[in-house]
Parts: C-alpha cells; structure tokens; sequence
C-alpha cells in the first residue's frame, strides 16, 4: 500500500518542472504556485498517519489556489517556459470545472482532518485530491 501511495504521489508531483527559467509575469506566478502545490501534497503526504492539522493547512492552501487558479491563465499566456497545453482555453469550461473539482476534493481531505478521520480515510482523501490533479495534468500539461 506504501508503494502505491508513493508511486501515485510521484505522478502527481513530477508534474511540476524545475524549469522556471525566464518565466515572468502571470506564467511564473503560476509556476510557483504550482510549486507551492507540489510541497503542500508532499507534506500532506508526510503526515497521513501523522499531524491532521498539519493535512488540513495544507489542504486549505490547495482549496485556496485551486478556486483562483483559472484565474492565472489569462488567454495568451502560453509562452515559453509555460508547460500548459492550448486546449486550455479551447476548453476553458471543462478546464474550470477541473479546478473546482480539485478544491472541493482539498476541501473534502480538510474536513477529514479537521473531523479526526484515521490515517485510511485521509489516504483515501490524499488518493482523491492526487486524481483531481492528474485528470487536469494529463488533458491540460506538457
């Protein structure tokens, strides 16, 4: 089961690259957003048999980017070293609902945390936000 959650939290944090290299504007804004996402799932990771209050700040901080996050992808800004795809905007609708559904699964983990759920309905909750994260990635990311 470790293994599992440890190669599925791989997929889901590889998505974000190391090459923020000549990002500006709203595009490195993101990036780093991104990034910040990437060590909050890290951490929350850390401690699903561990601190829930530490799962419910950082689920917290997902919920918040993910209700802004289509917020950061002004049309046009599809620039190098931007990784987002063009469908983006072809499918902005779809793209929306995409983040919704990421905040409401971090949402969902927050209150699980916040309830004093055990470490087996946190996972589980980890394993929902991590499937939020890799249906955008794999229609919307390079």
């Amino acid at each position: 089961m470790t293994r599992l959650i440890t190669a599925f939290t791989f997929v889901c944090l590889s998505t974000i690259s190391i090459a923020h290299e000549g990002a500006e504007g709203v595009i490195k804004e993101r990036m780093d957003r991104f990034k910040q996402n990437k060590e909050a799932m890290k951490s929350i990771k850390g401690n699903l048999s561990g601190d829930a209050a530490v799962i419910a700040q950082k689920a917290s901080e997902i919920e918040a980017w993910a209700n802004e996050m289509v917020n950061f992808f002004p049309e046009g800004s599809t620039q190098s070293p931007s990784e987002a795809l063009p469908a983006i905007w072809k499918e902005f609708d779809r793209f929306t609902e995409l983040a919704n559904a990421n905040a409401k699964a971090a949402g969902n983990l927050k209150t699980l945390a916040q309830s004093g759920a055990d470490a087996n309905a946190l996972t589980n909750g980890f394993k929902a936000l991590g499937k939020t994260c890799k249906d955008c990635h794999n229609d919307y990311k390079e």
